[in-house]
């Protein structure tokens, strides 16, 4: 490609104006920057509960805001058998959720002909008991946490 020359009335291409190539520069470098600060800043998050030994994750997490249908439970390591209380009111195994349980995954969703058909709205407390089925030397254990439900 040839640059314009005296008396050529081509206009020059945009690329190779005067300037434009340090103000792309200047524009990704202010990009990466708000990347890089974007991620500094989010990192780290809220800390993870403090889950006795054998608890992985309860859902919803404590505190969370969730719809009145959402599912309720907890992942164990494997080899724990686990009841599960919501407000009072104990889930029968068989209205957990089939398919996962093997996975240590036992959740419980609200819902017509169950036990519970939806969430009243505002808190709730959950509570499980887990208990041991491989290591029998080891402790069952509790863990109770609350959410909001709308």
């Amino acid at each position: 490609m040839s640059r314009a020359q005296p008396g050529d009335d081509r206009p020059t291409p945009w690329a190779l104006r005067k300037g434009v190539s340090t103000a792309v520069t200047l524009g990704a470098l202010v990009a990466a920057a708000a990347v890089v600060l974007a991620v500094w800043l989010t990192r780290g998050g809220e800390p993870a509960p403090d889950y006795p030994s054998g608890l992985q994750a309860v859902t919803p997490v404590p505190g969370a805001q969730v719809p009145h249908q959402s599912p309720i439970g907890a992942r164990l390591d494997p080899g724990w058998k686990l009841t599960l209380v919501i407000n009072g009111t104990t889930i029968p195994a068989a209205q957990l959720d089939a398919g996962t349980i093997q996975l240590g995954e036992h959740f419980f969703s609200p819902g017509d002909g169950k036990i519970i058909e939806k969430l009243r709205t505002g808190r709730s407390c959950a509570r499980l008991v887990a208990t041991p089925t491989i290591d029998v030397e080891a402790a069952d254990f509790t863990y109770e946490w609350c959410f909001t439900t709308f």
